[in-house]
């Protein structure tokens, strides 16, 4: 009994900061898909979204909010997999939290050190290069692509549980259709990018790249 108020405490407090963190996300996808018009009007809504999420307060909460989430994560996590009936669901929440987790770390820890260590604006340009330069669009492109599809089945996946509904199954297309859109925007595919010298440097500067 323990064991499951403990489970159902944390399951609340994962969806409380899933709230406050959802804020966030949602400038910050608006900037993405923003970007699906041009870079000048992603950049426009970047920065807007910044005045409010790049105030030092503000930015500390969404770091210690990530960290909190993914903590509680790791312990609902072991909840499912220690279920001994899981049907498809509870693998896609398990699955899809598990990617989401090691996203998180890795993307946010690298934005961070890229701003602090190197001076570069993690702006249109620093997602572009990763999505237009080989080798690295071969390897980013599947590592977004996976983190918008986890984000969204995820998502799903925790309405699910609340209060299933036919139209669950379907709405699971979304994340690779949004993956999908978000990744041609930063590709080149449906408007020339071409990269500043100081990006192209960045890149360089750890990778040998080429166009």
């Amino acid at each position: 009994m323990a064991g499951a108020s403990a489970q159902v405490r944390a399951r609340r407090a994962h969806r409380r900061v899933a709230v406050f963190l959802g804020l966030f996300l949602v400038l910050h996808f608006a900037a993405h898909f923003a970007a699906l018009d041009s870079r000048q009007l992603q950049e426009w809504v970047l920065h807007a979204g910044r005045a409010v999420y790049r105030i030092p307060a503000v930015e500390a909460a969404l770091v210690a909010g990530f960290a909190a989430q993914i903590t509680l994560g790791i312990g609902l996590v072991r909840g499912i997999a220690a279920r001994k009936r899981k049907d498809g669901w509870h693998y896609a929440q398990l699955l899809s939290g598990c990617y989401l987790a090691a996203f998180i770390i890795m993307h946010t820890g690298a934005a961070l050190l890229t701003r602090w260590l190197s001076g570069l604006d993690t702006s249109f340009y620093w997602a572009a290069g990763t999505l237009t330069l080989s080798p690295l669009k071969f390897g980013f492109a599947p590592y977004y692509a996976l983190a918008v599809t986890a984000l969204g089945t995820h998502l799903v996946a925790a309405l699910h549980f609340r209060l299933p509904r036919r139209w669950h199954a379907p709405a699971l297309a979304g994340g690779p259709v949004a993956a999908l859109a978000i990744i041609l925007a930063y590709s080149g595919a449906l408007y020339p990018v071409e990269l500043p010298g100081e990006y192209l440097a960045y890149f360089g500067s750890y990778l040998a790249v080429k166009e």
